[in-house]
């Protein structure tokens, strides 16, 4: 990222994000560079910015930010077929980063165009995010958030996206809110962090596939009476 870019912005997004006398932490950070980029990226006429304009714009190694900006979008109420594109969006960048590979999310899934309202509420519900976890998270058990962490995390946070990726609605709340929790915390080297957000997201399996399974048994019955 182009960092003289945020510094334009910076007046518009720090009083969202800013406590009196503290000093900003690496989410917010990363969140408010993150707000401005975005703004100036979508000075098109609708606003809209697809895919893999996201991923240019964060850059092809920015993994973590990108999944983090993904599981946002994925809690906001979009047309059909929108949350499970964002799941396949997830599998896919968490695979990349598990081998380590740079970003590259071109075809059917590059070409997707995020409306600019879903944009406006991705910004709002990221600065919630870094306010209130900003509260909650520091820098411990930091061997869980480095470099050697970034298989077992990309494994992790695939594993948990793969039940999003489903044409089901309503399954993909709670494995979101445990991606966006691993991925605030990576950011922010908070071991602990990405411990909560993965009992939260496994969690969040486990409702799915209870949710698949019921629907399944209720299907039988129904064809079986």
């Amino acid at each position: 990222m182009n960092s003289t870019e945020p510094a334009r912005t910076k007046g518009r997004i720090r009083p969202h994000l800013r406590r009196a006398g503290e000093a900003l932490t690496p989410i917010e950070l990363q969140i408010e560079a993150i707000a401005a980029n975005v703004r100036m990226a979508t000075g098109n006429p609708d606003g809209a910015l697809s895919v893999v304009e996201l991923v240019d714009m964060l850059g092809n190694h920015s993994h973590t930010v990108v999944i983090l900006l993904l599981s946002v979008l994925s809690m906001i109420w979009g047309p059909p077929g929108y949350a499970m594109l964002m799941g396949i969006a997830i599998v896919t960048v968490s695979t990349l980063m598990m081998l380590g590979k740079p970003l590259r999310l071109g075809g059917w899934i590059g070409e997707r165009r995020i409306p600019g309202k879903m944009i406006t509420a991705m910004l709002k519900r990221l600065a919630f995010l870094a306010r209130l976890l900003a509260r909650l998270s520091r820098a411990r058990l930091e061997m869980l958030t480095g470099e050697r962490a970034k298989i077992p995390t990309g494994l992790l946070v695939m594993l948990i996206s793969l039940p999003m990726a489903l044409p089901i609605p309503f399954i993909n709340a709670v494995p979101n809110v445990g991606i966006a929790i691993i991925c605030v915390s990576r950011i922010n080297r908070d071991g602990l962090g990405v411990v909560i957000g993965a009992i939260v997201g496994l969690l969040g399996v486990g409702i799915a596939i209870a949710i698949f399974w019921g629907a399944i048994n209720l299907a039988h019955n129904v064809l079986a009476s």
